[in-house]
């Protein structure tokens, strides 16, 4: 048998020993019966016993150039790229093509990222999907 402290309907303490071999009866009254596999972060409206969202995963701040073409290319943006840079003024066409041609890595913040996104119209968070799927490429 398992039992959880709650507070404010967040499990603070879970223990598989009953509480009253633990602590003093004040403090062991204040724990429930609860199923096994209930942790601390869990949430108890009462009657109901619910594990916490998983954490969003965190967008990768930098990923190769390989991953970042396979990702534009499984989203149908590779060629929009290419013409994007060739559509470029001098000296900054020059420049990104310099970076796309021979970098071997992509930062997400980088000025040159900033500028392709805004020039294939890509918003924020289409810029974070594709750094998140080309990480995992």
């Amino acid at each position: 048998m398992r039992y959880a402290y709650v507070a404010n309907g967040v499990v603070q303490e879970a223990w598989s020993r009953d509480p009253f071999e633990l602590f003093d009866a004040g403090y062991a009254r204040l724990f429930v019966v609860c199923a096994d596999e209930v942790q601390q972060g869990w949430t108890f409206d009462g009657t109901t016993w619910a594990a916490p969202a998983p954490e969003p995963t965190p967008v990768p701040r930098t990923v190769s150039m390989r991953q970042a073409r396979l990702a534009l290319l499984q989203a149908g943006k590779l060629s929009a790229v290419d013409a994007a840079i060739a559509a470029s003024p001098s000296p900054a066409k020059e420049q990104a093509q310099i970076e796309w041609e021979y970098a071997t890595q992509v930062t997400r913040d980088s000025a040159l990222m900033q500028q392709l996104a805004t020039a294939i119209g890509l918003t924020e968070s289409d810029l974070d999907s594709l750094f998140t799927q080309a990480a995992t490429l």
